[in-house]
């Protein structure tokens, strides 16, 4: 069994995770479909319908603890730095404001 790490994140941050290791990925960083990511998935699924910026704001800006595997969270990071990279972007935001320097760090 690998070891845990608790990684706090705004539900945008959650969002800016599955973009780039879902939607963006194309196959391209694989280990992306474990139940970390697809605990990730359920909480965007919350994400209410109405168009009321009050409880959508507040939906985005929610807290979340995620318990993730080492695994997952190398994935993440390679994601995040792999794929703009393959795309020739920039790195996105969720590196300098959402996700924990001090996890990548082995």
């Amino acid at each position: 069994m690998s070891k845990t790490a608790n990684i706090p994140l705004s539900m945008y941050g959650v969002a800016e995770v599955l973009k780039w290791c879902i939607d963006r990925n194309n196959g391209r960083v694989s280990g992306v479909d474990t139940d970390g990511f697809k605990k990730m998935q359920a909480l965007l699924a919350e994400k209410p319908t109405s168009n009321d910026y009050l409880a959508l704001d507040q939906f985005w800006k929610k807290q979340v603890m995620l318990e993730l595997t080492e695994d997952e969270v190398s994935t993440i990071d390679r994601c995040l730095y792999d794929i703009p990279n393959f795309d020739n972007e920039p790195l996105p935001q969720i590196r300098h404001k959402f996700w924990p320097d001090a996890v990548g760090a082995h």
